[in-house]
């Protein structure tokens, strides 16, 4: 009787594990799915802002239609007449060459143009620039002559103190209007232009003090 009025021991309480918990240091799959998630995220986003940076730069380096700039090269006088009696005169060709310099990643097509060149504020002569195109990154060179002549010059008296000098102070200007196409996607008219100042030698019968912006 008294073997069984004695106390019996309590069975072991049993420790449940929560299944969100990790286990022995090892995650549960919906924990890594969402870490993953993250991480791809992540990724995403980074890839998206490194595109962007590239097409920022392709398209302010490639895609921008810069102005082409027009330089001068070799410039020659040829059949030079003067005189300096009691009508003061001149007359004589030019011949020089217009460099088309096309710095775009794209064709610039060009229209035919006319330039000037003026002896003080009289112009006298006008040169012929044909149509054309300078291919991208590249020059375009034109051969061009204008011929000159006081005859354009409405009072000729004063040029009686510059060809008693042996020089006459000249100045030309060209103005082209094109434009850039850029792979078919970026088109935009571009309008290139130059001013040169320059004397003429009369005795050396050559251009002297060439300078252009």
């Amino acid at each position: 009787m008294q073997e069984d009025l004695q106390a019996k021991p309590l069975a072991p309480v049993q420790d449940y594990t929560r299944s969100d918990l990790e286990i022995g240091g090892i995650k549960p799959k919906a924990l890594r799915r969402e870490e993953k998630s993250s991480k791809c995220l992540v990724y995403v986003l980074a890839i998206m802002v490194i595109l962007g940076a590239v097409l920022l730069i392709f398209g302010s380096v490639f895609l921008r239609a810069r102005t082409p700039d027009l330089e001068i090269g070799s410039v020659t006088v040829r059949n030079l007449k003067y005189g300096n009696s009691s009508a003061p005169s001149f007359n004589f060709t030019l011949v020089t060459e217009l460099g088309v310099e096309n710095t775009n990643f794209g064709v610039f097509r060009f229209e035919n143009a006319t330039g000037s060149v003026s002896c003080g504020s009289s112009v006298v002569g006008e040169m012929k620039i044909p149509t054309g195109r300078a291919q991208a990154r590249a020059t375009e060179r034109l051969n061009i002559s204008v011929d000159v002549s006081s005859l354009w010059i409405p009072d000729t008296m004063n040029l009686s103190s510059n060809i008693s000098s042996g020089s006459l102070d000249l100045s030309s200007h060209i103005k082209l209007s094109g434009k850039v196409n850029i792979l078919d996607i970026m088109k935009r008219r571009r309008h290139p232009e130059m001013t040169c100042f320059m004397t003429l030698n009369l005795t050396g019968r050559t251009l002297q003090d060439l300078t252009c912006d």
